[in-house]
């Protein structure tokens, strides 16, 4: 019979076996709950390439040390110019979003997810979550007052309480942007100057980007000849990597924004649609990428309009619309665009779907108020 030799098996040592079996599967389902919280409760470090996951040893402005999961003594460092984001173990989930948000430059959304989080824990987290929360509250409230024109010196003076509160922080160069952008916002251009000036005294790569800032600078004081001369210079250097790429992306579209305000339209054109015809950076994370090739796109329909090119405008208009409709400012803009397109093109049932995403999707964006009374 099959099993039969259970049968002589004195009872006490059946009950023996039943109990060890029952401490080991016991045991197994412990070992496996511990390894998961290890993995939940591991700090990361999100790259353009990779997420890594350990113990974050040490954060600067310049640079994150991790000691990488399943290491004892490998502490690997990561500059600043390759973090997107950083994630400590004991952040609110909230906050978490809050930071995915803020890296898709959904400002309005990351304020709505920080509003989820208990201000309780904050208060006793550690100092790093802490400059974390600050970080994100600040530079979306900057950029909320930008947006906006509204509250712009109280926004500044967040950004500024968090630099000084946090002077370690891997943010610090992203803070002094935001802080620069407030005062040429502001038309404080001698002090924007002043602030991007402290961002060239970073890495090598920091140094492209403030040519790039001070590129914006002129163009915002309307010396756009000059401001596309330092955009070329961005363009040029012989530095690599994700971050110089798309620094060098930006540059080129300030640059076609400058031609645009000088009403060469053509060069506009030809200059987006050669950057477009080129490969986009390996590394860089397809949200930062949709970001900038949104933008190029609405600066493609914007030179198309002003020549007069309806059809080419259009088409421009909703790439935005339908390939990057996740960028909320280039967004609202594209819909904008196309409910006067569709409009003068004959098709008012079309214009009036665009017309009711646009103030149902974005409420609080000066493109939709343009289109609802009731908002003003």
């Amino acid at each position: 019979m099959e099993y039969k030799y259970l049968e002589i098996l004195p009872r006490s040592i059946l009950r023996f076996i039943e109990v060890v079996l029952r401490s080991l599967l016991i045991f197994c389902i412990y070992a496996a709950c511990q390894n998961e919280a290890r993995v939940v409760a591991a700090d990361q470090v999100i790259t353009s390439k990779e997420t890594l996951f350990g113990k974050i040893e040490s954060v600067s402005t310049e640079a994150i040390r991790l000691l990488p999961r399943g290491s004892t003594n490998a502490v690997r460092e990561i500059g600043v110019t390759d973090v997107v984001m950083i994630q400590f173990s004991d952040e609110p989930k909230n906050l978490i979003e809050a930071k995915k948000r803020l890296i898709k430059n959904d400002f309005d959304g990351a304020l709505e997810a920080l509003e989820q989080v208990n201000e309780g824990e904050i208060q006793s987290a550690s100092v790093a979550v802490r400059g974390e929360y600050a970080y994100v509250r600040a530079v979306a409230v900057g950029h909320v007052a930008m947006d906006t024109t509204k509250e712009l010196p109280s926004a500044l003076s967040s950004i500024e309480e968090v630099l000084d509160q946090f002077t370690r922080s891997i943010h610090y160069y992203d803070l002094l942007e935001t802080a620069g952008d407030l005062e040429r916002a502001l038309r404080r251009y001698d002090k924007a100057t002043a602030i991007y000036k402290k961002i060239s005294r970073g890495p090598p790569p920091m140094v492209v980007r403030a040519g790039r800032l001070q590129g914006n600078i002129l163009a915002a004081e309307g010396r756009h000849a000059e401001a596309i001369a330092e955009y070329e210079k961005v363009q040029s250097t012989n530095l690599d990597g994700s971050f110089i790429e798309q620094e060098k992306i930006m540059a080129c579209l300030g640059q076609a924004e400058s031609l645009i305000s000088l009403s060469r339209f053509d060069e506009a054109v030809s200059l987006i649609s050669s950057m477009l015809a080129e490969t986009y950076p390996e590394g860089e994370p397809v949200i930062a990428t949709n970001i900038l090739l949104g933008k190029a796109y609405s600066l493609l329909g914007q030179s198309f309009l002003e020549l007069k090119q309806d059809q080419d405008a259009l088409i421009a208009y909703l790439t935005v619309d339908l390939v990057y409709g996740d960028v909320p400012d280039t967004h609202a803009e594209a819909l904008f665009r196309l409910f006067h397109l569709w409009n003068k093109g004959g098709y008012p049932r079309r214009s009036a779907e665009v017309r009711q995403r646009l103030i149902e999707a974005y409420p609080q964006s000066t493109w939709a108020a343009e289109l609802n009374p009731s908002a003003k």
